[in-house]
C-alpha cells in the first residue's frame, strides 16, 4: 500500500501481484499456447451453440505469456466480456430463469439471488475456465482499467476507441471531529 493523503491509501501493482501470487509450479510456454489454444476453442463453442445464453465479445491476453523472453509462465492471463446473446431483455431473463430452474431440477443449489440472476453469465465463464489452473479469468468489464494499463494484445474483439484509464479512486475519508468536554454525547 501507499499513502495517498492523510488517512487514505491505495494498493500498489506490487501489494496487487503478492495478493494474485499462488504456490503453484510454473508452466512451460509450450503447455501455456496448448492452454490457450483449447480456451479459443471454448471461446468458439460459446457463440456458436444455442445452450449458452451468453455470448463472448471481447477476450484480452495480458501478463508473463506476453514476454517472449519468459519461457516458464505462472499462468495464461486473460480477460472476457461476456453480453447476452438475447437482444430483448425481458426475453433474455426469461431464458435464465428457465435455465436456473432446470439447473435445481438437476440438483444445483443457488448461493443467492444475485447467483441466480446472473446465472447465464457464470454458467459461460465457469465454461470458459474449465476448471483449468493454468487459466487466470477475469471480467474484462471489471478489471477493464487494470488490463488496459499493462501490455496486452485483443484476442476477439476490437480494442475500443477512447479507453478510460482513470487513476485508482482516491475517496478522502471524512475527518471526525471532536466533541466539546461539555457534549453529553
Amino acid at each position: 500500500m501507499e499513502s495517498t493523503g492523510p488517512d487514505t491509501f491505495t494498493i500498489t501493482q506490487a501489494g496487487q501481484s503478492m495478493s494474485s501470487a499462488t504456490a503453484a509450479k510454473r508452466v512451460t510456454r509450450a503447455t501455456a499456447e496448448k492452454v490457450l489454444q483449447e480456451f479459443s476453442r471454448r471461446v468458439e463453442r460459446v457463440n456458436r451453440e444455442p445452450y449458452f445464453l451468453g455470448k463472448v465479445t471481447r477476450v484480452v491476453h495480458f501478463g508473463s505469456m506476453l514476454k517472449p523472453e519468459v519461457e516458464r509462465v505462472s499462468d495464461v492471463d486473460l480477460a472476457v466480456e461476456i453480453v447476452e446473446k438475447e437482444a430483448d431483455s425481458d426475453l433474455a431473463r426469461s431464458k435464465n430463469y428457465d435455465r436456473v430452474e432446470e439447473l435445481a431440477a438437476a440438483g444445483h443449489r443457488f448461493r443467492n439471488v444475485v447467483e441466480m440472476a446472473g446465472c447465464w453469465h457464470l454458467e459461460v465463464f465457469r465454461f470458459l475456465k474449465g476448471r483449468s489452473r493454468v487459466i487466470a479469468l477475469a471480467d474484462y468489464a471489471a478489471e477493464k482499467s487494470f488490463v488496459l494499463a499493462v501490455p496486452h494484445r485483443f484476442l476477439l474483439g476490437k480494442p475500443e476507441s477512447n479507453p478510460a484509464q482513470n487513476p485508482p479512486s482516491t475517496r478522502k475519508l471524512p475527518v471526525q471531529q471532536r466533541r466539546s468536554d461539555d457534549c453529553p454525547f
